[in-house]
């Protein structure tokens, strides 16, 4: 090979040699690393993101919370809406329950603009009818305070194809959990009370002349049982059947005094001779009724009478405080919102909510009262 061709071989071998070599020589970019400051920044700005989410609760500690008079984490019911109907605005009890439930939905989160409400008016067909308007709003979910069982049946029906939930007040609604009293429980309460003050006051059974049982067959069979119970108390207590001629039963309605009056009315009239008279019914409102009717018959006189009543809103604390009733089975209704938002708030963030939540119960007479409502 001539000295050219050799020099010309070693300046192309050298060339390819620094073309893969200078590549690995150059200076390199730093390596992308986080400092101790960016780090900790990094950490503390996930756990602010861990701490300000929403926790979901299950609903026995959004029970909890309500219970303790507390303020929802979260406010899980910011943006939801809430419908809302009473069996009758203007009575004492759907007026406490009302109020429970509003103040509760507020504490969530919730706003006037997103609570929607409706007066049932002890009125079926009004109850459909607000049924419709209510569901034509969407709310998030409906609590149905509503006295018809077939009215909840229907209701049930097109909110479901709707796929809007409902919890039930008082009286149940197919398929929604029910929220309220265990009526056959306060029923027996009731009449367990009652056998007491007859057996110490007159003896016992065969003293009794009628024991009546104000019903609402409207309500359907869990409703049926508010009353039943009363009877199966004194037919437990002393041997004898639930359909023993002393047990009366009357249709006193929907629930208001001026129905209960005049069932009352015809009780009395089949009655002629009945004095030792023991009483209940469904509520303090027919209740009132049913003493008015007494009286207008000329045949009140307390010390032949022992009346026990269900709910203890403030028509049967005044009942109870001037003696007019010996005692009533408390329901509370100013709390029923501390359970009913914690079941709404379960729902809707998929929480298991226990098909029955039932409220707990006291025998109220004069003698406890201010225990439980002072004046």
């Amino acid at each position: 090979m001539s000295k050219t061709k050799t020099f010309i071989f070693a300046v192309i071998s050298l060339i390819a040699v620094l073309m893969f070599i200078l590549p690995a020589c150059a200076p390199q970019p730093p390596a992308v690393t986080e400092t101790a400051a960016e780090t900790a920044a990094t950490t503390a700005a996930e756990t602010e993101v861990e701490e300000t989410a929403p926790a979901v609760l299950t609903f026995e500690e959004l029970l909890e919370t309500a219970k303790a008079d507390k303020e929802y984490s979260g406010a899980p019911l910011t943006g939801k809406k809430l419908a809302y109907t009473d069996i009758m605005g203007g009575i004492p009890f759907c007026i406490s329950v009302g109020n429970s439930v509003k103040s509760e939905f507020m504490k969530a989160g919730g706003t006037e603009a997103d609570w929607i409400y409706a007066d049932n008016q002890y009125n079926s067909t009004v109850g459909l009818q607000n049924a419709d308007i209510i569901l034509a709003k969407k709310p998030d979910v409906f609590i149905e305070f509503q006295a018809d069982a077939k009215v909840n049946a229907i209701v049930s029906q097109k909110f479901g194809a709707a796929g809007i939930p409902i919890i039930a007040v008082d009286v149940p609604v197919p398929g929604a959990p029910f929220m309220g009293v265990n009526n056959w429980k306060v029923a027996y309460m009731a009449g367990e009370y009652a056998a007491k003050l007859a057996e110490d006051r007159w003896g016992g059974w065969d003293a009794i002349d009628i024991i009546v049982l104000g019903q609402m067959p409207a309500g359907g069979e869990v409703t049926m049982l508010r009353s039943e119970g009363f009877g199966q108390a004194f037919a437990d207590k002393y041997g004898k059947t639930v359909d023993d001629p002393k047990i009366v039963r009357s249709d006193f309605g929907m629930g208001e005094a001026e129905e209960s009056k005049a069932a009352m009315s015809d009780v009395l009239a089949a009655n002629p001779d009945a004095k030792k008279i023991v009483l209940t019914s469904i509520n303090e409102e027919t209740m009132q009724g049913a003493i008015a009717a007494i009286e207008t018959a000329g045949r009140w006189n307390k010390d032949d009478i022992i009346i026990i009543t269900q709910g203890v809103d403030d028509v049967g604390k005044t009942q109870i405080r001037e003696g007019k009733t010996d005692a009533g089975i408390a329901y509370f209704p100013e709390t029923y919102g501390k359970y009913l938002v914690p079941m709404a708030i379960a729902m809707l963030t998929d929480q298991k909510v226990p098909p029955a939540v039932y409220i707990d119960n006291e025998v109220i007479t004069k003698d406890n009262i201010d225990q439980f409502y002072p004046e």
